[in-house]
């Protein structure tokens, strides 16, 4: 007898029993891809809205970091202008590195009292010292201070003011002449302490102070009829250089 069942006769059951059993699956899935999506949604929003409500005490807060910082290296009553809002940029390799730095101007009754610089000794131990010096009218240095190093703790790190007072060195100290051999360590036979078992270190900022000094005294006049760059008009940011704390 001849057997006329058709062996493909069940596939669109079977078919139909796969689709039904794979229908909640899929459902599922795509369910959970939109909570997901929502929930995606739902972080950067708040992330967004988190970053506009801080934004504003982000800010007031590097603009109270670098008032700071202003303040020790040239004194408040010095000055009656918005020093944070009054500067001008420079980009000179004297100063250390190719980028650009700022130079904050005080100014009394409107005439310049000091100008405090950013610029960076790019031969410590370790790298690149990130500094601020403030230079006054007369064009001896009002004050110094360390912004950013990565030199050996308890060695070369020594030039952060909490750390010693050294830093102080060269507060009232000018330039005899651009090779005045006076501003070196005491071991190149100069003026300045070195640190036991660091003498790189303070060589390095030794050097980058004076040839700091050199350049602005040498164009002064010329850098500072320059605009102001940090108008607030201008919305220039505060810069991320300054990180470091000061007492």
């Amino acid at each position: 007898m001849t057997d006329n069942t058709d062996p493909t006769h069940n596939k669109p059951e079977r078919n139909t029993t796969d689709k039904a059993q794979q229908s909640p699956l899929t459902t599922a899935i795509s369910k959970n891809t939109k909570i997901l999506a929502l929930f995606a949604i739902a972080c950067t929003l708040a992330v967004s809205v988190v970053s506009e409500l801080t934004q504003d005490r982000i800010k007031a807060q590097e603009q109270q970091q670098l008032l700071n910082t202003l303040h020790n290296i040239i004194d408040p009553s010095r000055y009656d202008n918005d020093i944070a809002n009054d500067c001008i940029i420079i980009n000179a390799p004297e100063l250390g590195s190719t980028k650009d730095n700022t130079a904050y101007i005080a100014r009394k009754s409107g005439k310049i009292t000091a100008v405090a610089i950013t610029t960076s000794a790019p031969q410590g131990y370790s790298g690149n010292i990130d500094f601020i010096m403030a230079v006054n009218a007369n064009n001896t240095v009002s004050g110094v201070r360390i912004l950013k190093h990565q030199e050996t703790p308890g060695l070369g790190d020594k030039i952060e003011i909490r750390k010693s007072d050294w830093i102080n060195s060269f507060t009232g100290k000018r330039l005899l002449s651009e090779d005045d051999n006076r501003w070196a360590v005491r071991k190149d036979g100069g003026m300045f302490d070195q640190f036991t078992g660091a003498t790189i270190t303070p060589r390095a900022v030794v050097k980058a102070v004076k040839s700091t000094l050199n350049y602005f005294t040498d164009n002064k006049a010329a850098l500072l009829t320059r605009p102001n760059a940090c108008a607030k008009d201008n919305a220039a940011s505060t810069l991320a250089i300054i990180e470091a704390a000061n007492e």
